[in-house]
């Protein structure tokens, strides 16, 4: 929280206490998000040590959306290095909408390599990206070859501090980096979630409330104060038709589901938890991921079913998840435990 006052107070070149505790009333707090995961820089937060937001008298909005993106480039390379040393999938889906660089980083991954899989990008659909990601990988699973989906999200990459609104105060602390790789396949591999139905929905009127678009340093995303309200109205229809397609029964699934909400911010959860009347053990997996993780855009439902599968819930149980995302769009899932 700090380093990111400090960012805006350098770039408006108001060092005084004062600038800083207005815009810090516009910030998430420690009650909604504990640690912000970051992943733009080395090591450290010094500022005058960082590779991105070089801010200086010539460039307030610091890096241009070129060194940005190529910034990305670079350092996805490395997420790769790290997760394929040995194996490799038959399909690989890259999913991302923080960072754009073509031949892509998994691309220029495997072109060293012996082998490589057939990849897939997935870019620019924002946080309910993991859902279609699935989607996808359903449909190349079923000629029985494996499937990885592998995120990489860096949204602290597109951090303007020459923007000191309300609205860019809270996504600037809203969101966070995120990697993370799972496997689809038609074969029980370990402890998984089935898929049984995936749905999405664009919701009317809703065009301007979230927008994610290219800036001259950066990406830039409006989001509405009625984006939690419209989620809201629309959630208790949508879980019916998610539920009719996915065969399941709703009022089942609401009373005793796990409920991944991705997290676009506190009062998105509470929203949703309040309208269906959900209990807290319901919703705590995506609360934990919030305060401990924020929002990693893409990365943030793969993280919260990590979580659901670690506390080894009961075999059968239904899991049913909710993502938001510019449109205003709305994708749900049903799973089941499948131990």
């Amino acid at each position: 929280m700090d380093w990111t006052l400090e960012s805006h107070a350098r770039s408006a070149d108001d060092p005084s206490p004062k600038f800083k505790d207005r815009l810090r009333h516009f910030t998430l707090t420690e009650s909604h998000i504990r640690e912000r995961y970051f992943d733009c820089g080395e090591v450290d937060f010094e500022w005058e040590r960082h590779q991105i937001y070089q801010i200086n008298s010539g460039s307030p909005n610091g890096a241009s959306i070129e060194e940005r993106n190529h910034y990305f480039g670079k350092k996805v390379q490395r997420v790769f290095e790290g997760l394929y040393q040995t194996h490799v999938p038959h399909h690989l889906i890259h999913v991302t909408c923080t960072g754009y660089v073509s031949p892509s980083p998994p691309q220029i991954y495997f072109s060293h390599k012996e082998s490589s899989p057939n990849i897939t990008h997935a870019y620019h659909m924002g946080c309910y990206a993991s859902l279609p990601a699935v989607r996808m990988a359903g449909a190349l699973s079923h000629d029985h070859e494996n499937v990885d989906v592998v995120h990489t999200e860096m949204c602290s990459l597109h951090l303007d501090a020459s923007l000191h609104t309300p609205e860019q105060m809270v996504v600037q602390t809203l969101f966070a980096d995120g990697h993370i790789k799972y496997s689809i396949s038609e074969n029980k591999i370990g402890p998984s979630l089935k898929v049984l139905g995936i749905l999405e929905k664009l919701l009317p009127e809703s065009l301007n409330d979230m927008t994610w678009v290219p800036g001259s340093n950066g990406m830039m995303m409006t989001l509405s104060k009625e984006v939690p309200f419209k989620i809201r109205d629309a959630i208790p229809g949508f879980v019916s038709s998610l539920c009719k397609k996915a065969g399941v029964n709703t009022h089942e699934v609401l009373k005793n589901g796990i409920f991944a909400i991705h997290p676009g911010g506190p009062k998105i959860i509470e929203a949703v938890q309040k309208k269906l009347e959900l209990s807290e053990e319901q919703v705590e997996k995506s609360k934990k991921v919030l305060f401990e993780r924020g929002n990693m855009s893409s990365a943030t439902l793969p993280h919260v079913w990590k979580e659901i599968l670690d506390s080894k819930p009961a075999n059968g149980r239904k899991v049913l998840s909710l993502a938001f995302g510019p449109g205003l769009t709305i994708f749900g899932s049903v799973f089941e435990v499948n131990l």
